[in-house]
């Protein structure tokens, strides 16, 4: 079916499923291809697919550190077996974050093509739903509370050891203090660092690291070569802005900052995420036929509009946290360190 506007030949749109709420694939695809380069999100928090909307999920166990005495075996016995990773008393609950945004008809009759306002609305949704998810993942890694002794340090108020205060502060030396104390709780040394765009733009131009570098092949500063310096393969620098403002606030009235601002984290995570893997920290997604994220479409004549709607529904977890009750630590985190106000 076409209609004829101004010389040109344009396609109708026609709904699939009026009045039905369907998924649609190629919003979908759209959905999960929104490019989030200035997030940190999977990077310091793997998703984790899971079956069931709630359960329980291990943490990081100490059983790997016991040798087996028992481990002998003589020709044509059975091997002696061993327990298990232990399930911890901790559990997820995978909760739906969903918005959705009309597409009317007159937007829809005043655009080139009828997908752009699909497209469109599908990536503010999009957008939207995984900032939601950054906000959470930055108030859990940037909370000194939620971490064991002597695993953060704030700065916030000591200027001569802040990073931006370059005759006296000593970032590296920071950071090899972070990634051995990490290492003396768990025996491995933290692999990524979350260094804010902020800070990153400050430690760029610590003499420190340009004296670490001057002599290499490669004058110009980049996160992996400031990573070989630090001692820290993966770094990540969230440069993404969160605003200020109620509901219904004009675009030209929201303040906008730096979600991550000025601390900086050292963390494990692991290079192949699983529910039997320790990490920092995990997101646990239940996903819709294996998509984490799904777009739906439907009709409303009533409102003489389309409809569309996406969702993820998932939980954030520290999952590296202190498992023994007696210690004044439980349940804090192990597998990470938090420089708070690294820079003023």
């Amino acid at each position: 079916m076409a209609r004829f506007d101004r010389g040109k030949t344009l396609s109708v749109y026609q709904p699939t499923g009026t009045g039905n709420v369907h998924i649609d694939a190629v919003l979908t695809e759209i959905s999960l291809g929104w490019p989030n380069n200035s997030l940190v999100g999977e990077q310091l928090f793997p998703a984790v697919g899971v079956r069931k909307q709630s359960d329980k999920y291990y943490v990081f166990g100490r059983e790997a550190w016991l040798p087996e005495v028992g481990d002998y075996r003589a020709p044509g016995t059975e091997a002696n077996e061993i327990p298990g990773l232990k399930l911890s008393l901790d559990s997820y609950y995978a909760q739906e974050h969903a918005l959705q945004i009309p597409v009317t008809d007159e937007e829809r009759e005043n655009v080139d093509s009828p997908l752009s306002p699909d497209r469109d609305g599908t990536e503010l949704l999009t957008s939207k739903i995984l900032l939601s998810r950054e906000v959470a993942m930055q108030t859990l890694a940037t909370t000194i509370a939620n971490f064991a002794s002597g695993l953060s340090i704030d700065i916030s108020a000591v200027s001569a050891s802040q990073w931006n205060t370059y005759a006296t502060s000593d970032p590296i030396g920071m950071v090899r203090t972070g990634t051995r104390a990490v290492h003396a709780k768990v025996f491995m040394e933290p692999n990524t660092a979350v260094i804010p765009y902020q800070v990153m733009s400050q430690l760029e131009d610590h003499p420190d690291i340009i004296e670490r570098i001057k002599y290499s092949e490669r004058a110009i500063l980049t996160p992996e070569i400031i990573g070989a310096v630090l001692g820290i393969p993966n770094i990540i620098v969230p440069g993404v802005a969160v605003g200020t403002g109620g509901m219904g606030t004009a675009g030209n009235a929201v303040v906008g900052s730096y979600l991550w601002g000025k601390d900086v984290l050292l963390a494990w995570v692991p290079p192949r995420p699983g529910i039997k893997i320790p990490a920092f920290g995990y997101e646990f997604v239940w996903s819709y036929g294996g998509t984490p994220m799904i777009t739906d479409r439907w009709r409303e004549d009533k409102r003489a509009s389309d409809l569309i709607r996406v969702r993820r529904r998932y939980d954030l977890k520290i999952v590296g946290y202190e498992i023994n009750p007696a210690s004044g630590d439980f349940q804090k985190c192990v597998t990470g360190y938090l420089i708070k106000g690294a820079i003023a």
